[in-house]
């Protein structure tokens, strides 16, 4: 059972259990000495006193031989220090929770840095993706992150807002281009917009050397045949990275993201080049329709193109269609019968596309000199793609845009967000989580349509605006629902037990020897006991009253003779029943007993 507490009140709450409980037990011996006199109200006393006089007297009674007040006080002890073991023993049930309050809505803004260079970017947007976290957990953290939410409030939990009802899928067909500028390249599937992927390598294609082979509907093979750039000088062992850029066209409109990843790597090295990534983008269609546009790619290298199935196959598995074509192309020469001149390489595409997503599995064969051994170097391209039409935006961040409503998106090369997927570490060597990252594209697209216009970039301005669900974190302790039911029934029933106690039995038997020494010294004073008094304890005195024999108290000569000359005055009782055989009895100013103290 949750309760909404701080540490002072539940100690308070603790407090009041181990006063009432103190109370109760008070009240029990009360009865008891009320009922059985004689010692029984001298064990009460003791008790009153603490644990230090209780064992005093356990001890003396025992050295005495005393064994019924001893076996009583030991009762009462025992009783006493079971009390505290059990309240004691309840306190460590209770443990820190926390416990989420009610759900609002909040819209935060943040400064953007945004960078306009070959393709716009927002550097602070590169996130990484652990070997086990899912793609969405990811794109869940990175919205969620200090930069969408510059001062976040530490008793809130922020989680972006998924836009509801959901978004209506307006174009889920695609059509499949391979290059850019030449129409003759596409790849016809009955689609409503045409996604491409376009390879920028070293080299410039011969496009009259260049051809397509339609294999089946949604499926092709592209090779292409150029020259190296240039402006790029070879260096020996090494090999220029294949850099892809996907884009979606839908009504005259394009948008795009860029998976740049420009950059020479060692051609001896076989295997993963670089950490698989993932780019993001959503575009606003002058339609009113948003493109997400999600691309992941995969980058790889074969020494000689004799390890290639074997490389592949390690990451992609049996079955892929595209690399099993890809082998074929090696097998008949296509990607290995390469021409003298070392600058002349080839580009083969294997591409498919189905319904919302295309692959591709793009490969140069390429080498340094005329008796090496051509090497292959590869990317494979997995894009997913989604148009839809989203609910009306949030009109607190309608209002807050630079054009006071829904602005378009750049038309050209524009990351929203780039994910780097980490491997994870071993002893024997880094291995990805493959299974998870051929999905990567499909679930970030997913995401970020499940996000609608909660999350809204403001490139005029610069400004990002994010939708959360904030819950307020209450911080408190689960104490079990029995136990602290069972805490307050013992408490009610201490408070009546106590109640009784102090309203029905008589005074004489409830309150504690000074109490009554108390209430003899003011008895006729209007003030209600116990007061403060003065004591001397030399003499046993209150207020210059004895309450015992001089005799008992063994008061020095010099002091007998003085409180001898004191009897002459005339005194306020204090103890009225006389000590028999004492050397001097208790003073009084009548023979009867007080009930206070008899």
């Amino acid at each position: 059972m949750f309760r909404p507490w701080s540490f002072f009140h539940l100690n308070l709450f603790y407090l009041a259990l181990d006063v009432l409980v103190a109370a109760a037990l008070s009240a029990a011996l009360t009865h008891i000495a009320r009922r059985h006199r004689g010692h029984a109200q001298s064990i009460r006393w003791i008790q009153q006193a603490g644990y230090m006089e209780m064992f005093t007297a356990l001890k003396t009674s025992g050295r005495e031989g005393k064994w019924r007040l001893f076996f009583g006080l030991l009762v009462t002890l025992a009783g006493s220090l079971a009390l505290v073991g059990i309240l004691v023993g309840s306190k460590t049930f209770a443990e820190i929770a926390t416990e989420e309050g009610i759900v609002r809505q909040e819209v935060v803004a943040s400064r953007q840095f945004v960078v306009f260079d070959i393709f716009t970017t927002i550097p602070t947007w590169y996130f990484p993706v652990g070997y086990e976290t899912s793609i969405r957990d990811a794109l869940a953290v990175a919205v969620n992150s200090s930069k969408s939410i510059p001062q976040p409030d530490p008793t809130k939990r922020y989680s972006p807002r998924l836009s509801k009802p959901e978004y209506e899928v307006v174009c889920d067909q695609f059509d499949l281009r391979a290059h850019q500028d030449q129409d003759r390249f596409v790849v016809p599937n009955d689609g409503c917009a045409t996604v491409l992927i376009n390879s920028t390598s070293s080299i410039e294609p011969d496009l009259t050397r260049s051809y397509i082979i339609q294999k089946s509907k949604g499926r092709a093979k592209v090779v292409m045949h150029g020259v190296t750039d240039a402006r790029f000088e070879r260096i020996d062992s090494s090999v220029l990275d294949i850099t892809v850029h996907s884009q979606v066209i839908y009504l005259g409109q394009k948008c795009t993201t860029y998976n740049y990843n420009f950059m020479v790597i060692n051609a001896t090295k076989a295997g993963i080049t670089s950490s698989p990534t993932t780019t993001l983008t959503k575009c606003l269609l002058s339609s009113g329709d948003v493109a997400i546009l999600s691309s992941t790619v995969i980058r790889f290298l074969a020494p000689e193109h004799q390890q290639f199935l074997s490389i592949a196959t390690s990451i992609f598995g049996t079955q892929d269609e595209l690399v099993a074509g890809l082998q074929d192309s090696i097998n008949n020469g296509t990607l290995t019968n390469l021409p003298a001149d070392i600058r002349e390489q080839e580009l083969v595409m294997e591409v498919k596309i189905a319904g919302t997503e295309a692959t591709a599995l793009i490969c140069i064969g390429s080498r340094w000199g005329e008796t090496e051994v051509p090497h292959i170097t590869c990317s494979y391209v997995i894009t997913s793609v989604l148009i839809v039409k989203f609910p009306p935006m949030n009109p607190h961040i309608a209002v807050l845009l630079t054009n006071k409503g829904l602005n378009p998106m750049f038309t050209g090369v524009t990351n929203t967000m780039l994910l780097y997927h980490f491997p994870m570490v071993s002893e024997k060597k880094p291995s990805f989580a493959f299974s998870k990252i051929f999905n990567a594209s499909s679930e970030a697209a997913s995401y970020f349509a499940d996000l609608g216009h909660n999350f809204v970039m403001d490139w005029d301005a610069s400004m990002l605006y994010v939708t959360f669900d904030t819950v307020e974190i209450i911080k408190g302790y689960e104490i079990p629902a029995w136990l602290f039911y069972s805490m307050i029934g013992v408490m009610v029933a201490c408070v009546v037990f106590w109640g009784f106690t102090k309203f029905w039995i008589e005074d004489w038997y409830k309150d504690s020897l000074y109490f009554a020494v108390s209430k003899e010294l003011t008895a006729n004073q209007a003030d209600i006991a116990p007061r403060l008094h003065q004591f001397n304890p030399d003499t046993l005195e209150f207020e210059g009253r004895r309450i015992v024999s001089a005799k008992g108290a063994q008061v020095p000569k010099e002091k007998v003779e003085r409180e001898g000359e004191e009897e002459k005055e005339e005194e306020t009782t204090v103890y009225q029943q006389l000590i028999v055989g004492s050397y001097d009895p208790l003073l009084a100013t009548t023979k009867e007993c007080s009930k206070a103290l008899c």
